[in-house]
């Protein structure tokens, strides 16, 4: 009755791993604008945060491909 089970745990993975892992630390941490550290951390959110939305837009991908194929009580 789960068909796209795999494919729903892709996208909340892909947007739950966002404010996990960058914007928590950045906020608890609160380094100061000026050090390297700011910035690194700011560069690795950009990044990861781009990889993130990448995965986003894969998942739902993989969802309207595999709703293509879906049949309920399909013999697997």
């Amino acid at each position: 009755m789960l068909p796209f089970f795999g494919d729903i745990n892709a996208l909340i993975g892909a947007f739950g791993f966002i404010p996990l892992d960058f914007i928590l630390p950045n906020m608890t941490f609160k380094p100061s604008k000026r050090s390297l550290v700011f910035w690194l951390n700011s560069s690795i959110a950009v990044v990861f945060s781009a990889i993130g939305a990448v995965a986003a837009v894969a998942a739902v991908r993989q969802m309207s491909l595999d709703a293509k194929t879906y049949r309920l009580f399909a013999n697997v």
